[in-house]
Order: structure tokens, then sequence, then C-alpha cells
């Protein structure tokens, strides 16, 4: 599924600039104990945009015994990857502007990849990546259901808060389910689910 990366900044509605090389994480702040939480924008590896949510406020994953006095809807991963900038990173590395690849009179070698600033400034034109990966409170999602689940939670991240169980509104196709607490799932069964909002929502939120 093709995205425009900055349709989805825009709509992060994130306070600092996010571009390849870097880490941003938006906090969403929820009065009450171990309800707080944070989506982490991960561009360090600039072949790809790793999006999370996480419990706390930190950004980094945390310790099994705290993790387990939060929602499950938070105790099990919720993350999708965008591939980016793969095709023009090539093209950047291997243009070269003189014969036989070497640099002096007549040529000029490999021109230099672009730096993080350069990459930021394409970033404002809307950079396009692919879906790569889909999961949702430990639930790996099938392509043809990645518009859903992503459409969902861009809806949500200018929120002041994430509903995990909301982004699973129209998404009908799984591929897995991975159990919470730091546990992998095993096979690869694709299942039909239909959730309701109202009749399940309490079950991922935890108590109010």
């Amino acid at each position: 599924m093709q995205v425009n990366v900055n349709e989805l900044i825009e709509a992060s509605g994130l306070k600092e600039p996010l571009y390849q090389g870097k880490r941003v994480v938006k906090k969403y702040p929820v009065a009450g104990d171990h309800k707080s939480h944070c989506m982490v924008f991960d561009w360090r590896d600039q072949n790809q945009l790793h999006v999370e949510l996480k419990a706390g406020l930190t950004g980094r994953t945390i310790d099994t015994k705290e993790l387990v006095n939060y929602p499950v809807s938070f105790q099990a991963r919720t993350f999708f990857d965008i591939e980016t900038g793969t095709a023009n990173e090539n093209e950047d590395e291997e243009e070269d502007t003189g014969t036989s690849g070497r640099s002096g009179k007549g040529g000029g070698g490999k021109r230099p990849a672009k730096n993080a600033f350069a990459k930021a400034l394409d970033t404002e034109h809307g950079e396009t990546g692919k879906i790569k990966r889909m999961m949702v409170m430990g639930k790996e999602i099938a392509q043809d259901a990645f518009s859903a689940a992503y459409e969902n939670i861009k809806a949500q991240l200018h929120q002041t808060k994430i509903a995990a169980m909301d982004i699973m509104k129209g998404v009908t196709n799984i591929e897995r389910v991975a159990p919470g607490g730091g546990l992998q799932a095993t096979g690869n069964e694709t299942t039909k689910y239909d959730y309701n909002i109202e009749k399940n929502s309490n079950m991922f939120s935890g108590p109010s």
C-alpha cells in the first residue's frame, strides 16, 4: 500500500520536524495510573519509517513486570513499517558525473548521498512510501486490510489519546495473533474477526 509520508507527519501534529535519520516521540499524557502512552516515529533507518504505539511517555519498551499494569491494548504491540527512500538513495549514490568512476580531470566520481538536511527539504514536498508490515494489538494485519487500519491510526494521531481498539474498525483480515508480555506468535493462521467497538472496548482499554 502506497502512502504519502508528508501527509502522515502533518496528521500527527508533531511539534518538531521529522526526517530521515531522526526519531521523534509524541506523548499522550492521560490522567490516572498506567494510562499515558506515546507514538514513536523512528526514521533512523533511512529506508524505513517505523511507527509504534507504546505504553508510557518515554518511547522506550517498558519491562514486562511494569507493562502488565497497563491496559491489554498496550501490552501487545501496535506498529507499522513504511519503506521509504530506497530508490532515490540508490540513484543518488550510483550517479556518476565522469568516466570510469574516477575523480580528477574530466570526471567527478560518485555524487555523495543526500545529507539529513537535504532529506528534510525533500520531505516538505511529500515523500511516498509503501507499508510493508502492520500489527495492531499483537494481531498481524493482512495486506488487503492495511488501508482501513492505517486510516484509523492516522485519524487518531491529532487527538488527546490513541484508542488501539478503534484502529480495528473495518479490519477483518488478520494473519496471526501475537500474545502480549513479550511472547512471540506461532503459526500463520488467516482468521476473520468481527470487532464490535461498543461490546469489546472495555476489554482492551482497562478500567476507566
